[in-house]
């Protein structure tokens, strides 16, 4: 695939397999796999991004929301999949807490219509997005330990949004050389 296409690719490969993991949750080894693949498409589109624009590819430079979006959208469909297992509120809203508060916030500071830095991605965000890979794998493979999992995303998704807050209050929102950091593990293209 020609640019970055073959990032894009990647990024839209995790709704088709947020799909199979709608249809198989509940069967340990298959959400495993998939959840696990989904997290090294999304380790991987940002490398190959990374990779293909250091040789001069170009493309349209969409990654930077449709990654974030993408992520979203999967976590959105799985933790309902999760819903319909375990009907436990506490341990959705836990995994999905750093969306639930990060979400309305990028909102608003998107719709304020100043101009406003870029978006990107950070180690915290990381740490945070592998956290609920994490976690996700333990409600699929032992549901009984699923409260503590959610919770250990839970912490470091709200340590992550409370961090993005700050480096975009410190960045001052101003487009330019600063850059706010907020978002998912997003590649830029």
């Amino acid at each position: 695939m020609p640019g970055v296409w073959l990032a894009h690719a990647l990024t839209l490969s995790r709704l088709p397999i947020a799909v199979a993991l709608w249809c198989v949750w509940g069967d340990p080894v298959w959400s495993a796999l998939l959840v696990g693949l989904a997290a090294l498409t999304d380790t991987a589109d940002g490398r190959v991004a990374r990779w293909r624009k250091r040789r001069g590819s170009r493309g349209p430079d969409i990654g930077g929301w449709l990654d974030p979006t993408v992520d979203k959208l999967f976590v959105a469909v799985v933790l309902a999949a999760v819903w319909n297992q375990l009907h436990d509120l506490a341990v959705i809203a836990l995994i999905g807490a750093r969306e639930l508060v990060l979400v309305p916030l990028i909102v608003v500071y998107l719709a304020t219509r100043r101009p406003h830095a870029p978006l990107h991605a950070d180690w915290f965000g990381k740490i945070a997005t592998v956290a609920q890979f994490v976690a996700l794998c333990v409600i699929a493979l032992a549901p009984e330990a699923a409260l503590p999992a959610a919770v250990m995303a839970a912490g470091l998704g709200i340590a992550a949004a409370v961090h993005y807050v700050g480096a975009t209050l410190r960045s001052g929102g101003a487009h330019g050389e600063r850059t706010a950091r907020v978002g998912r593990d997003t590649p830029r293209g």
